[in-house]
């Protein structure tokens, strides 16, 4: 009985000790110029669809209230490599409106962009590899 005892109480420190695997990554989103429409903070796991297909996003989050800042916290988020992109969706339609020649013509941001260009997934990918990670991001165009 005291073997069994030993083995559960061992288990139990065990367990305490390892690692988790995910975390959350929050998204701190400053210098809003409106409060116009809703943000949308979507998070890319791969290249297909970044910057700008939510649909192929891994995960994605909406937020209506907020002024000249934002936040938005992804939960629970398997650690690996990733990529955040923003856009202030002025009318709600749930897309980036973009000009004849493709600039888009609403605020938009990616993570590690400070200057305007265009975001790619290798440029913009962070690790995520313990804990909590924090991104402090302003939109590039607004």
């Amino acid at each position: 009985m005291k073997k069994q005892h030993l083995i559960v109480v061992v288990a139990i420190v065990l367990i305490g000790f390892t690692k988790p695997d995910s975390g959350d990554i929050i998204i701190n989103l400053t210098e809003i110029e409106s409060t116009e429409g809703e943000i949308v903070f979507m998070l890319f796991a791969e290249e297909e669809g970044f910057p700008r297909e939510s649909s192929k996003a891994f995960k994605k989050g909406v937020i209506t209230d907020f002024n000249t800042s934002a936040s938005y916290t992804f939960k629970d988020i398997p650690y690996g490599v990733y990529a955040v992109s923003v856009f202030q969706d002025k009318d709600k339609d749930g897309e980036i409106k973009s000009n004849f020649i493709g600039m888009p013509k609403e605020p938009v941001g990616a993570s590690n962009m400070t200057k305007m260009g265009k975001p790619s997934f290798k440029k913009c990918s962070f690790q995520h590899d313990g804990g909590t990670k924090q991104l402090n991001m302003k939109f590039i165009i607004n």
